[in-house]
């Protein structure tokens, strides 16, 4: 069923590029629908981000100074508590592998290319003349640190 989500939404991103030119289809496709999903995968995996020791703290982190039993009972509440967040993560990296392969089939590296190099957003912009709320600014710089983490897998 993904796989013809995917190719759903790449079937009507050329269709939006087709009508409304090139760079809507690809905000439509990578900006909107792959981004959410991209963004998703971040937030599960944010929660899943101190469960193990970073390979900085590891040596001195209690799970690797405790004993066989407190090894065995962290990996037992990991399972209890954490399978969904888990599962998820693993969801979401194979959905996104195959969007990409989907989306390199429907559009050309160098259309991909040029839709990052026009500096994208993931979700739309209020025409607000406002100043920017310290949320807004934050909001904006997670976005642009996540489309640069999605152009790395495209490109």
């Amino acid at each position: 069923m993904e796989n013809e989500q995917i190719q759903e939404f790449c079937e009507e991103a050329l269709k939006v590029a087709e009508t409304n030119g090139l760079q809507k289809g690809l905000s439509y496709l990578i900006g909107e629908k792959f981004g959410r999903n991209f963004l998703q995968l971040k937030k599960a995996r944010q929660k899943l981000q101190f469960l193990y020791p970073s390979e900085e703290a590891a040596e001195n982190h209690p799970l690797n100074k405790g004993g066989r039993s407190l090894k065995i009972s962290y990996a037992m509440t990991i399972q209890e508590h954490y399978s969904t967040p888990l599962e998820q993560v693993k969801h979401y990296e194979l959905f996104l592998k195959e969007f990409v392969a989907a989306i390199r089939n429907t559009f050309s590296q160098e259309d991909i290319q040029s839709y990052f190099d026009s500096s994208p957003q993931l979700s739309p912009q209020d025409d607000k003349s406002e100043d920017l709320e310290f949320s807004d600014v934050l909001q904006e710089a997670e976005e642009i640190l996540a489309i640069e983490e999605m152009k790395r897998l495209f490109i």
